[in-house]
């Protein structure tokens, strides 16, 4: 006979332009599609939605006289929006005319390592950020009558800050620095992980097809 009946469906269900199972081949294409796009879109709406909560940051920081550290803050957080873009553009580098189980797993590979680079990332922008968030509150308008009344009553200054409470401030940054990646990892299950459940679901149904 040749190839056993097994072999052959299994050849059908690895190659994508095989005549073998085409059914179970356009079930799993349709599904890696489903996969990606749903995912393209959530990204976007995470791309925008960091645009725009930093506009709103911005003008806030205006209004409350601190413009220099909104300034600060928007263009980190626009910085992050053009890397999640350029990202997601590398995505749809990914070869296409691959087998569905294959390009799932260039998926796949292409997610965890955006997850590492965006954690090293991270690793700046949060401390920037904390820091910059306090220092543009300590000194915007709207605190004016609390820092007179803490330099009346307390002799543990410099600079103007509190010593103490910047010290904390300063901790908590350095903090996030060093666990940007596991807080980014939180961050990204908690976004997308019913889709990285699906993919994970999909990749093992399919590799158990496999065997």
């Amino acid at each position: 006979m040749g190839k056993s009946i097994e072999a052959i469906w299994k050849q059908g269900f690895l190659h994508s332009d095989a005549l073998i199972a085409p059914k179970i081949n356009d079930i799993y294409s349709k599904k890696s599609i489903h996969l990606i796009d749903k995912f393209e879109k959530m990204f976007l709406v995470n791309i925008w939605g960091i645009i725009i909560g930093s506009s709103l940051l911005f003008i806030g920081a205006y209004l409350a006289g601190a413009t220099l550290a909104g300034s600060i803050i928007l263009l980190m957080f626009l910085y992050v929006a053009y890397t999640a873009y350029h990202e997601m553009k590398t995505l749809e580098k990914i070869d296409k005319g691959q087998n569905s189980y294959a390009f799932l797993k260039s998926f796949k590979d292409w997610i965890y390592r955006s997850i590492e680079r965006y954690g090293n990332m991270y690793r700046i922008v949060y401390p920037v950020l904390i820091l910059t968030f306090y220092f543009g509150i300590w000194f915007s308008d709207v605190f004016v009558n609390i820092r007179e009344l803490v330099v009346e009553q307390s002799n543990d200054l410099i600079f103007g800050l509190h010593i103490y409470t910047t010290a904390v401030v300063i901790i908590a940054a350095v903090i996030m620095g060093v666990f940007s990646k596991e807080i980014h990892r939180r961050d990204v299950k908690t976004i997308y992980g019913g889709i990285l459940n699906k993919l994970d679901l999909t990749l093992a149904e399919m590799e158990e097809l496999k065997e």
